[in-house]
């Protein structure tokens, strides 16, 4: 290793463990490899607009506009209430509607943090006048976000495939199947929970009329999902343009059920937060390329490739040891940062071992998603505290069962990749 990469190495743990946004901790310390090894500087502009010069990006700001568009166009409310009459009556029947509520919410979203934030309050507050206690309440709503960055459409899944040149159709199919058994696993849980702590059973009684309103005032929203993997499977649609479809579909029904409560400023504020997160995602992009062209310059990804086939050539020794370290990084970094920092050292590795693209996509994705709901620094987390109100300390201990139980299922689809493969290969991709 070179000094100037162990400077740059250096600089840039100081820069992001001392607080510094990423993007400039990786700009900041690729400028001073720069400088040190005798580089013009405009290499920094000219990697970092490379780096996001990509019609795939364009998907991200997309997504996350169709995603505030269906938070304040009323889908919570009509999911809520369309789970509740669906599950709501079985024991424990409110917690069942929360993991099935987020399980359709992220259908139409695509983020775990737009669960947490649309979906949250409501959730918590009916499981509380249900009997539950808010912290139990609060950490499954957390726990069960993760379903949101897997099943289609899937922000996350976007930027995997846009960084690393795999198939973005393939990657959303083959992370819905992860995704609903990430359910069915918070589900199984809850019910041997319930068997221990006799969870309460809802006593909702609603006539065959109100269960059909219910079911028909939530088709409108269910059906986002399907037009966008509808039309990127059929071959009508880039993903990108299914994104453009989904703003399109998200603001028809913003006009149709939200004109009465939607109001110009929060338009305002809406297009405000899509642009904000949309320009740091895009400037993570852009410093990351130059970063991890440096890295690649340096033969890093080869370096950490012969260190870790010295320990074992055994494919599923290195997998979990993959899986570990991505865990571990999860926990301490946001997931879309690590994706541009790691998948161009991680990938060659996955490939070189003879792992499936796809498959090692949604196995990456999943391992950051984890993350999301793990302390010190998961995403998902930090939001549930502050619509709860509750410390971290109190939610972490409630929500061990619902991490342990997404862990199982992540170590399944590492072991088992059919699990992920069986779609993409059903529909040819």
């Amino acid at each position: 290793m070179s000094i100037e990469l162990s400077v740059m190495l250096a600089l840039f743990a100081i820069l992001m463990f001392s607080g510094t946004p990423l993007s400039f901790a990786m700009l900041f310390s690729s400028a001073m490899y720069l400088l040190m090894s005798g580089q013009p500087l405009y290499l920094l502009a000219h990697r970092m607009f490379t780096g996001i010069d990509t019609f795939t990006l364009m998907a991200i700001p997309f997504f996350i506009l169709a995603a505030e568009l269906m938070v304040i166009s009323g889908t919570a409310e009509r999911l809520l209430k369309f789970t509740n009459v669906m599950v709501g009556r079985f024991h424990g029947g409110l917690a069942y509607v929360n993991v099935l509520a987020s399980m359709l919410f992220g259908g139409c979203s695509g983020s775990a943090i737009a669960d947490v934030a649309g979906l949250g309050i409501l959730e918590i507050d009916m499981m509380e006048k249900g009997g539950y206690d808010r912290p139990f309440s609060t950490a499954l709503t957390i726990s069960s976000s993760i379903q949101g960055p897997l099943i289609p459409p899937s922000i996350m899944m976007v930027l995997i495939g846009a960084t690393t040149g795999t198939s973005i159709g393939a990657l959303l199919i083959g992370a819905a199947i992860p995704g609903i058994l990430v359910g069915v696993a918070q589900i199984t849980v809850i019910f041997v929970m319930g068997k221990i702590k006799g969870f309460p059973v809802s006593n909702i009684k609603l006539s065959s009329m109100e269960k059909f309103i219910s079911f028909m005032t939530a088709i409108p929203f269910l059906l986002m999902p399907l037009i966008i993997i509808g039309g990127i499977l059929g071959g009508m649609v880039t993903p990108t343009e299914a994104s453009a479809v989904a703003v399109a579909y998200g603001l028809l029904l913003v006009i149709i059920y939200g004109r009465k409560t939607v109001s110009f400023r929060d338009m305002g504020k809406l297009l405000y937060n899509t642009v904000i997160v949309a320009a740091s995602i895009l400037l993570l992009s852009g410093a990351s390329n130059i970063f991890g062209w440096i890295l690649s310059t340096e033969q890093v990804p080869n370096m950490i490739s012969k260190a870790l086939l010295s320990l074992s050539d055994n494919k599923n020794i290195i997998l979990m040891i993959i899986t570990v370290f991505l865990l571990i990084w999860g926990m301490l970094m946001d997931s879309l940062p690590a994706i541009l920092i790691l998948s161009p050292i991680l990938f060659p590795i996955a490939m070189r071992i003879g792992i499936e693209p796809i498959h090692f996509g949604v196995l990456f994705g999943f391992n950051l998603i984890v993350g999301l709901i793990t302390p010190p620094y998961g995403a998902a987390l930090f939001t549930g505290t502050i619509i709860s109100g509750l410390p971290m300390e109190k939610l972490t201990k409630a929500m061990t069962p619902f991490i342990l139980a997404s862990i199982s299922i992540l170590l399944l689809i590492t072991y088992v990749p059919s699990i992920v493969m069986f779609l993409p290969r059903l529909l040819g991709l």
